[in-house]
């Protein structure tokens, strides 16, 4: 009975060590991750923020998914901003609604939820929260234009495109980030 006990123990033992949990799946694709570029309280409305949606590691970490060794380094800033608009359309209905929005700005998985919940305060994470909320309200109030609660692509371009207007810049030319 006591060889009997031991033996059990030690299975279970050995199944707990040898388990890699879901944050390791076995045969599971590897996937990159970098420090994705987060909006702050000085940044421009997230349609008109260049860095946000020019964060090439980001759209590349989509991009991988639908797109074999994609080449960004040969992209417009126009494409990239296309690119960008439609792998957080997740629905894909050609619009997005405030929860994509906020999984692309946020973009926060599971991992990094987890480390940051150790290192920040749960009223500095809601915080940053509120700010994106707010963002979000910004976007849709000056540009959904049929106030339907959806930014369809032709909304988001219009958007950029009357602050290129209202900067004097012409409505191509973007500041690209790295």
């Amino acid at each position: 009975m006591y060889i009997a006990v031991i033996l059990s123990f030690l299975t279970v033992v050995s199944t707990f060590v040898h388990a890699k949990g879901p944050h390791h799946p076995r045969g599971g694709k590897v996937v990159k991750r970098h420090v994705h570029y987060r909006p702050t309280k000085s940044s421009p409305k997230i349609n008109e923020d260049a860095q946000l949606l020019h964060d090439k590691d980001h759209i590349q970490e989509h991009l991988e998914e639908v797109i074999p060794k994609p080449d960004l380094s040969k992209m417009t800033d126009e494409e990239l901003e296309f690119y960008y608009f439609q792998l957080h359309d997740t629905d894909k209905n050609s619009k997005l609604d405030g929860l994509e929005i906020l999984h692309a700005i946020y973009h926060t998985d599971d991992e990094e939820h987890e480390e940051n919940q150790h290192e920040e305060n749960n009223t500095d994470s809601m915080a940053v929260i509120e700010h994106y909320i707010a963002l979000i309200d910004e976007v849709l109030q000056e540009d959904d234009v049929d106030q339907d609660g959806y930014l369809t692509y032709s909304e988001f371009i219009a958007g950029k495109r009357s602050k290129n207007r209202r900067s004097g810049k012409a409505s191509t030319s973007t500041s690209t980030a790295t």
